[in-house]
């Protein structure tokens, strides 16, 4: 139990110790309410999931949540540049609230660790569900399924983008939505590379993930909110095939293809033609003429309708017209 283990570690003097006191200034920084800040001694760890370089992710109990996750970050492995990123999310991460982004909880710190404390999600990585399913021989998801999804995700999407400035996400991909125990709730994670829109000046180029980065982005452009809408059509096409972008090409000959030569996921025969048509505006070479989350909300709704109506049986459909 960690709780034991820090009551057996955290001495009074080490408490007022220097070490000690850097973890907690770092934690200050991240702007977190009283609710947010954990007092160490009163996490008690379960089981290993997974480590890192320098964390280790394990089951907790935490008092006023059923399912969380400790992840436990070496201090002393925390350079100037790290602890920027760790705050950065944090401080954002910390101020979310939505049913389809993971939960954050709040942190805690002690002289040789930093505690990030959230949402346990047991159902995995959407990736992985994915690969799980192109396994077992599927090649197609249902128009059905796939709607549900992409609405869960694009929900979440529009909630960050709603913030004023908006929340940036820039690393949207199947590897950064997580699913809970039933596989039915999909949500955002990974706020690690996420910001509040910038628009005074260039944000950071070539950030997030080359597969599913969008065209400014790469070619060092200025970029908004609809960089999230790129990637979320790549990641919309990853629901549809249960495939990796580009997956014969590297990451930067991907990046390369898109940015260049405005090249695109290839759409597999008997994509719903609903599904094409929100695609290929999502992830439109021009940023400008791509919808907004809440426009892509609202068509989705009405292809939802269109699918399942007052009989329980789907009906024929054209695409929707992703407008205000």
């Amino acid at each position: 139990m960690l709780g034991k283990m820090f009551r057996k570690t955290e001495k009074a003097d080490e408490k007022s110790g220097v070490r000690y006191q850097r973890n907690k200034s770092l934690v200050a920084s991240m702007e977190l309410n009283e609710q947010q800040v954990f007092d160490s001694e009163k996490i008690t760890l379960g089981s290993l999931i997974g480590s890192g370089g320098f964390a280790k992710v394990y089951h907790c109990k935490l008092e006023g949540h059923e399912r969380a996750v400790c992840k436990a970050i070496n201090a002393e492995k925390i350079d100037q540049e790290a602890a920027y990123l760790l705050t950065n999310e944090c401080t954002i991460w910390a101020k979310l609230e939505h049913p389809h982004i993971v939960s954050f909880y709040g942190m805690s710190w002690t002289s040789t660790t930093i505690l990030l404390l959230c949402e346990f999600m047991p159902g995995g990585s959407l990736q992985e569900a994915n690969e799980k399913q192109r396994k077992s021989g599927r090649v197609m998801q249902g128009e059905v399924e796939l709607i549900g999804q992409l609405t869960q995700v694009a929900s979440g999407m529009a909630y960050l983008h709603s913030f004023e400035p908006p929340v940036l996400h820039r690393d949207l991909k199947s590897a950064n939505i997580l699913l809970a125990a039933d596989s039915d709730r999909l949500a955002i994670a990974d706020f690690g590379l996420a910001r509040y829109q910038e628009n005074q000046k260039k944000m950071t180029a070539e950030t997030g993930s080359y597969r599913w980065m969008s065209p400014e982005v790469i070619r060092h452009e200025k970029y908004d909110w609809r960089c999230d809408v790129y990637s979320f059509a790549v990641l919309a096409w990853e629901c549809l095939t249960y495939r990796i972008p580009f997956e014969k090409l590297m990451p930067v000959e991907a990046a390369f293809a898109v940015a260049k030569e405005a090249k695109r996921p290839a759409l597999p025969e008997g994509c719903p033609v609903a599904v094409s048509h929100m695609l290929n505006q999502c992830w439109h070479q021009e940023a400008c003429k791509r919808p907004s989350f809440r426009r892509i909300c609202s068509a989705l709704a009405e292809e939802a309708a269109l699918l399942e109506p007052a009989g329980g049986h789907p009906v024929p459909t054209n695409a929707p017209a992703i407008s205000e």
